[in-house]
């Protein structure tokens, strides 16, 4: 679905270059410590960086060759800042961005568990709220719902999301990785999400790309990327790692 192909940038934020490709129908989770170059990665595969060398494809075009409103239907972002000028019912914050008639997307409200929030403005929502709220416009947007794998033309799209459990509790958190768990197994779409919580990666993730200090470490499947080796260079960390089902990994912090 998305090809990166010997892709760099030089400002503002060092990466360097390689080549790697996004499939439709999995979960990609994009990790790394603190300044990796995580979410620098994540607006250059939105479109809203450009690289400084290399090329970026979605759907077999570079990302410069849309136009904005057809890049707004096969891709949508949320970032880690999710603030807003305006005090907006959720109601209609969900709808912006909208290009599909009538109401939200069949089964986002419930799904994220936000449907007591329709009536309050954007403004007094708490941190979590905001941010299912948010998710649900970007997923509005694109016109996938966690019930049905047809989403506009059916030649497919891409969910993109900065730390999207920063705010949510333990319940949330887990309900979220769901639903983007369940989005991920439709042949049309591709979501890829910075996530800071590895074990969170590790069992819900298909695959796994590792950055550190603006270079590409690994990719491949949780098992495959997240040994207790690797996560002792890379992040500082002294883990226990433990195989699980299906090429998932669980990390327990050492005493």
């Amino acid at each position: 679905m998305l090809e990166l192909i010997n892709v760099s940038l030089e400002r503002p934020f060092a990466l360097a270059p390689f080549s790697e490709q996004v499939r439709a129908g999995e979960l990609l989770g994009l990790i790394g410590p603190n300044g990796a170059g995580k979410s620098t990665l994540l607006s250059l595969i939105s479109g809203y960086l450009h690289p400084g060398g290399g090329q970026i494809k979605l759907l077999g075009r570079e990302l410069s060759g849309y136009l904005p409103v057809q890049l707004a239907r096969r891709r949508a972002l949320v970032t880690q800042q999710m603030d807003s000028a305006f005090d907006w019912r959720v109601e209609a914050f969900i709808a912006l961005g909208q290009q599909h008639p009538g109401e939200p997307c069949p089964g986002i409200i419930d799904a994220l568990d936000i449907r007591h929030l329709l009536g309050r403005g954007v403004l007094s929502l708490s941190g979590g709220e905001l941010q299912r709220v948010t998710i649900a416009r970007a997923m509005n947007q694109l016109a996938v719902s966690p019930l049905t794998d047809a989403w506009n033309d059916g030649r497919g799209c891409l969910l993109l999301l900065d730390e999207p459990t920063s705010a949510l509790d333990i319940g949330q958190q887990q309900n979220l990785m769901r639903v983007l768990r369940t989005l991920a197994g439709s042949p049309c779409i591709a979501v890829v999400c910075v996530l800071h919580d590895l074990n969170l990666a590790a069992r819900y993730c298909d695959r796994l790309w590792l950055l550190e200090n603006g270079r590409f470490c690994a990719s491949g499947t949780p098992a495959q990327v997240l040994s207790e080796q690797r996560v002792a260079q890379v992040f500082g960390a002294q883990v226990r790692v433990a195989a699980g089902e299906q090429h998932k990994v669980s990390i327990e912090l050492m005493p």
